[in-house]
C-alpha cells in the first residue's frame, strides 16, 4: 500500500473511533440525566402549559421570574395560550447541557431539552433549559415552536 493510502485509512479509523466515543459519551450523560429530568418534565409541562402564571411562578429559576414579571414577559406567555389545552406529550429528547452560575442559585447546570407537544390547535415543540442547583431543578427559559404563530399573510 502506498503511504498516504495507509494515512488515510488511519485518519478514518481515528475519526471513526472518535464518533464511536463520542456517541457513547453523549449517550451515557443523556441517560443519566432522563432518569430525574423526565419525571420533572412530566409533572412540570402541565403546569407550564396551564397558562396561568402563578401556576408556573414556582417552577422558574429566579432569572425566569425577573423576565416573566415584565410586561413584555407576561404578553409572550398570555400569546402562547393561544395554543389551547395541552392534550399529551412525548419523549423529551436531551441536546446538551453546560455549567453556569445563577446570583442567586450559585453555581448551577444548564441542561438543554425539546419536547415534542399536542395542543388542542395542533403539535407544538417546546424547547426548556433547565437550571440544576443540585437540589431541584427550575425551569431557566422556555421556547414554543408551532404553526399557529406563522404569519400567514405574507
Amino acid at each position: 500500500m502506498t503511504s498516504i493510502l495507509k494515512r488515510s485509512l488511519i485518519f478514518i479509523g481515528l475519526l471513526i473511533a472518535g464518533l464511536a466515543v463520542y456517541s457513547l459519551w453523549y449517550g451515557v450523560k443523556a441517560d443519566r440525566y432522563d432518569e430525574t429530568v423526565v419525571p420533572y418534565l412530566e409533572q412540570a409541562l402541565p403546569e407550564l402549559a396551564s397558562w396561568d402564571y402563578a401556576r408556573l411562578k414556582p417552577l422558574l429559576s429566579p432569572e425566569a421570574k425577573a423576565e416573566f414579571e415584565t410586561d413584555e414577559g407576561q404578553a409572550v406567555y398570555q400569546l402562547f395560550s393561544k395554543l389551547g389545552r395541552l392534550e399529551s406529550s412525548g419523549k423529551p429528547e436531551y441536546l446538551g447541557d453546560r455549567s453556569d452560575e445563577s446570583e442567586l442559585l450559585g453555581d448551577i447546570e444548564v441542561l438543554a431539552y425539546t419536547v415534542p407537544l399536542q395542543f388542542e390547535t395542533g403539535p407544538a415543540v417546546i424547547k426548556l433549559n433547565l437550571a440544576n442547583n443540585g437540589q431541584r431543578y427550575f425551569i431557566h427559559h422556555f421556547g414554543i415552536h408551532s404553526e399557529i404563530f406563522v404569519d400567514k399573510t405574507i
